[in-house]
């Protein structure tokens, strides 16, 4: 991605629980590209951008945040790490820069680092979860891959650093959203459809600074923020 603005801008980012790894540079500039990995988001957060400025980076599917993250992945929820912190936690990405700046070396800065065995079970979950548009109870997912609730929640925490019921409202929260924008349904029928029975409990359960309680407001705001 490559930005082409007249003068420093900033875009809000929607949180919806992945891990990300990215490269941040700018074209008419000679430093050395910013590292940055960030934790599982689960509040929104705005980036700024000028001129030039060039993003390169590896989206982390949940269940493989602990891949980078390893044993701190239960406390990288809303977490930003960039620099040398972000080296630190893989460092590879110290030989990024010049010629080196593309996906398939980024990819394999990732494959160097010693990762733990995904656990299918939780991607079963997960598989599960998205297909109800993050509305099928916990307790039921659980008895589907044949563990227990706590069980399942352990798995989320140690593997994707939510719990399963953040982690189910970030994915209710964006269906919601894409049958707004996409589907081209009312502010009311995309919250009904998305499991909100009523509008203004959308705005409830999330920010009210970036989920309108006006059905008119919040259509013209995810024409600006959802593609």
């Amino acid at each position: 991605m490559v930005v082409y603005r007249k003068r420093i801008r900033a875009e809000l980012v929607l949180p919806d629980g992945w891990c990300d790894i990215i490269l941040r540079y700018n074209d008419y500039k000679s430093e050395f590209p910013t590292p940055i990995i960030t934790g599982p988001a689960t509040h929104p957060y705005t980036v700024a951008y000028e001129v030039g400025d060039s993003w390169l980076g590896i989206r982390l599917r949940p269940g493989s945040g602990a891949v980078v993250w390893q044993q701190r992945i239960d406390h990288a929820m809303d977490t930003v790490l960039s620099g040398q912190d972000a080296i630190a936690l893989l460092p590879g990405l110290s030989q990024m820069k010049g010629g080196q700046l593309n996906l398939k070396n980024l990819a394999g800065v990732l494959a160097a680092k010693k990762s733990p065995l995904i656990d299918q079970s939780l991607l079963l979950a997960l598989d599960v979860l998205h297909a109800s548009g993050g509305l099928m109870q916990i307790a039921n997912i659980a008895m589907y891959i044949g563990c227990s609730s706590r069980n399942l929640n352990r798995k989320f925490r140690s593997n994707i650093g939510v719990s399963a019921k953040t982690y189910a409202q970030l994915v209710q929260f964006h269906r919601a959203l894409k049958l707004a924008q996409r589907e081209q349904l009312s502010i009311t029928d995309a919250a009904f459809e998305g499991g909100y029975n009523e509008f203004w409990i959308v705005a409830r359960n999330y920010e009210p600074q970036w989920v309108k309680d006006k059905a008119v407001e919040l259509q013209k705001y995810l024409k600006e923020i959802v593609s």
